[in-house]
């Protein structure tokens, strides 16, 4: 029961942060932010929809489409009715053209009157939190500031991950950040909240490793990952922090049936949190603007959800293809190769629960079809959470083998 207070206590603090967040997000000045979104907008025309970042090839590609949104609905943002305005998320629009978001942007800040389109069903967290920083700032400054703070966190992550986790799984954790072209999220408004939350929720594993809070900090990312993140790639502020905490049991610590009972009640918890944040903004909206914003997220979730025009197993291989196997592959034998040189012992019971949390990614792909059929090239980026698993799996042993033999498996 005292559990239960905790977690409602915690969830209506969550709630009224963000409501409350948002709305003084709303009341910001906003002449220099108009100003600086203006001076973004034609610089994003220039760079088009999806510029690739440092890497000319599919799997790099920013998303120039949704970070236009969201300054469109910075713009459209009315100081006189902040909570409406947090509440309904205003942006412009025109049929037929809302592909353009860059040039709708452009349109907008140069006068022209374009229609009003809602977004009501989404927190918009990254929206409120960006805001203040176009009261001094371009994007393309915001692009430069976002790569730094998403650098440090990495780097502050591995440093402290190493000393507890040792040279190869601190390789492997790096390696599923660089084989999925992680550094990609760096550059966007649009990717950098999950990585972000990633990072930090790993580090706060790390940190604290032996915590009996754990499940209250998945619960808090879940509802994190909500408010800030429209549906890129949240499972991976589940997924990493996961196999960080995971690969962090040293096999005499490791206890199967518990540790896959600590697994599956944080993925529900976090899972909760995410559903609980949902569902109140849908709840507020509907109070707050006098619409039913659960019949809106209802019939936009079952179109994300359908598979007409393609299968289910599509929308996966389609997602995997993205992947570069042969990298994986050569990386996955380095670290095999040294496990059996250092002679350790893998178990391979903590190997199957490295594999539930590798499937994470392909239950998501599966359960929202179009959306990952359609946004293919940064949904992939979820696999990162296979890709972490997979190389822990070649190199997560903690005993060294005394009898001059090397069995790299033991029960």
């Amino acid at each position: 029961m005292n559990k239960l207070i905790l977690f409602c206590k915690t969830f209506a603090i969550l709630i009224a942060a963000y409501f409350v967040f948002a709305t003084l997000s709303c009341l910001l000045p906003d002449k220099s932010i108009k100003a600086h979104i203006a001076d973004s907008a034609p610089k994003m025309v220039e760079e088009g929809l999806y510029p690739q970042a440092i890497i000319r090839m599919e799997q790099c590609q920013m998303d120039n489409f949704t970070d236009a949104l969201i300054m469109n609905q910075m713009y459209n943002i009315d100081r006189k009715h902040p909570i409406k305005s947090a509440m309904k998320m205003i942006r412009s629009s025109e049929k037929g053209r809302d592909w353009d978001q860059p040039g709708l942007l452009l349109r907008k800040v140069n006068g022209e009157n374009l229609e009003e389109q809602h977004y009501a069903r989404y927190w918009h967290g990254s929206t409120f939190f960006f805001r203040p920083f176009f009261l001094v700032m371009d994007f393309l400054t915001l692009r430069h500031i976002l790569f730094i703070v998403s650098s440090l966190l990495i780097v502050l992550l591995l440093c402290a991950y190493y000393p507890k986790a040792g040279l190869m799984k601190t390789t492997a954790l790096a390696l599923g950040f660089l084989l999925t072209y992680g550094f990609v999220m760096q550059f966007s408004m649009q990717f950098f909240p999950v990585l972000a939350l990633t990072v930090i929720g790993g580090l706060l594993v790390v940190k604290h490793k032996q915590s009996a809070n754990f499940g209250l900090l998945f619960f808090i990312i879940g509802s994190l990952t909500c408010y800030f993140d429209l549906l890129t790639t949240p499972l991976l502020t589940l997924g990493i922090p996961l196999a960080i905490l995971l690969s962090l049991k040293s096999n005499d610590e490791f206890e199967f049936k518990d540790d896959l009972l600590e697994i599956s009640k944080l993925i529900l918890l976090w899972g909760l949190g995410f559903a609980l944040t949902f569902g109140t903004k849908w709840a507020l909206a509907s109070l707050i603007l006098g619409q039913n914003i659960f019949a809106d997220a209802y019939e936009v979730s079952l179109y994300r959800m359908e598979a007409e025009e393609f299968t289910r197993w599509d929308a996966v291989t389609k997602n995997f293809d993205m992947l570069n196997l042969w990298m994986i592959g050569i990386s996955a034998v380095v670290l095999l190769l040294f496990s059996i040189i250092k002679r350790l012992k893998i178990n391979y019971k903590k190997v199957i629960l490295f594999l539930i949390i590798c499937l994470i990614p392909y239950v998501w792909y599966l359960l929202l079809a179009n959306h990952s059929y359609v946004h293919w090239w940064f949904a992939y980026r979820l696999q990162a959470i296979t890709v972490v698993c997979l190389l822990y799996m070649f190199c997560d042993g903690s005993s060294a083998i005394k009898n001059g033999k090397s069995p790299i498996f033991t029960p």
